[in-house]
């Protein structure tokens, strides 16, 4: 009750209320973006490589972009640079409208819808502070990461019925309603000009970079779950862009229909994933370890399953949709335990600096992951990965907890 009443003081701050409906609005009209693209360029082309380009053109901008982002975010009026942002994506989607079908010309307005992107967040994000009072700031990030992540998911979901229904450009016109009150919005905001000198700002940000990354480095345990957590979201990315042609090619489910099948046992996963891991007595090494040995026995399973045709049809549903379930619960409470234990473990003063460059590097694991999924399957068939994958998973997963016990974390 107390928990509850904390919240609703934080949501009745007109303020706030306003910035976290504009990332729920941006967060889910970016859901709707990704589907109609995917959709698109994989109806067009039918080839993995395509949806390879869509991932990569929501990859590369953080990777090259995200700490320009952040810093302009302490430089100038987050006001200003949140509805700069949305404006400028709001006019690609607008153009993206007119250029659904060219493959090309949406990979690259994709690209730039994510640069601008790239600067919307982290404006959101430092803004999210300063609607507040200091003893409201947990409420408010929980808050704020509640949104973030409950507006990705509402906006997939609820893209891929209307895409079921209406189709790709249907579902690109509602993502740009989104975006146009992603626009209006902000603009009754007040003033949310940074507290520091712009260049005092910018050589303590350069300053504290440095320091950051060598606080990282400093510790070994620290650069592990750095890079596992980074890592896992290059997985992500790779299972991304496998999943329409898995679904089309092995199952016969095509690209408007198949987001209906596998978004509600992956989301299912996730939440148990995500109430599973909260236990503060287990090292977070274990769960990693549960986690990546869990993604990899399923895949080797329905890698098996199909291999052999044991299950024809239909009823080769039932071990795929089993199947989305435990990567979804993999992957999140493998993510979660690296997370948190950069949290436990970094310096608060570091903590922003860090979770910042592990972006950028989620970013580049990201990068590389997408091509190299359409690239295996184009040489070797899905069957193929969903094997050697599970096993090399299985084997790192051994090993971590090996190594977990041996270093005690």
């Amino acid at each position: 009750m107390i928990v509850s009443k904390s919240y609703i003081e934080v949501l009745k701050r007109r303020d706030f209320f306003i910035l976290a409906l504009t990332l729920l609005f941006g967060q889910a009209a970016s859901g709707f973006l990704l589907i109609s693209l995917i959709s698109s360029v994989f109806t067009t082309t039918g080839s993995n490589f395509a949806v390879s380009g869509i991932i990569l053109s929501l990859s590369a901008p953080s990777f090259l972009l995200m700490a320009v982002a952040g810093l302009v975010a302490d430089i100038l009026d987050r006001k200003k640079l949140i509805i700069a942002a949305n404006a400028f994506i709001t006019v690609v989607v607008f153009l993206l409208l007119f250029s659904l079908s060219k493959v090309f010309a949406s990979i690259s307005l994709s690209f730039l819808y994510f640069a601008g992107n790239t600067f919307f967040l982290p404006a959101v994000s430092a803004a999210s502070g300063q609607l507040v009072k200091k003893s409201q700031l947990t409420v408010a990030n929980s808050i704020f990461i509640l949104t973030l992540a409950g507006g990705q998911i509402a906006g997939f979901f609820i893209a891929a019925v209307i895409l079921f229904f209406f189709g790709p450009l249907i579902t690109l016109v509602i993502c740009e309603i989104l975006l146009a009150i992603c626009v209006l919005l902000p603009m009754f905001l007040p003033k949310l000009e940074p507290r520091r000198n712009r260049l005092v700002t910018l050589v303590f940000a350069l300053k504290d970079i440095g320091r950051a990354f060598v606080y990282i480095f400093r510790s070994k345990l620290i650069w592990f779950f750095f890079l596992t957590f980074a890592f896992m979201q290059g997985i992500v990315a790779f299972g991304a862009t496998l999943g329409p042609g898995f679904f089309n090619d092995v199952m016969k489910l095509p690209i408007n229909k198949s987001p209906l099948v596998f978004f509600p046992p992956l989301s299912l996963g996730i939440i148990l994933g995500a109430l599973y891991v909260h236990n503060p007595k287990i090292r977070e090494s274990f769960f990693i370890s549960l986690g990546l040995g869990i993604v990899g026995l399923f895949s080797v399973i329905l890698g098996l399953i199909i291999k052999f045709n044991l299950l024809k049809n239909l009823l080769l549903f039932i071990p795929v949709i089993f199947y989305m379930v435990f990567i979804g619960f993999g992957v999140i409470i493998s993510m979660i335990a690296a997370r948190t234990f950069l949290q436990k473990s970094v310096s608060h003063k570091y903590q922003g600096t860090v979770f910042g460059a592990n972006m950028i590097f989620a970013s580049f694991f990201a990068s590389i992951m997408s091509p190299t999924a359409a690239g295996l399957e184009a040489l070797f068939g899905y069957v193929f990965i969903l094997i050697s994958a599970g096993l090399t998973f299985m084997l790192v997963s051994v090993a971590i907890a090996e190594v977990g016990k041996k270093w005690q974390f």
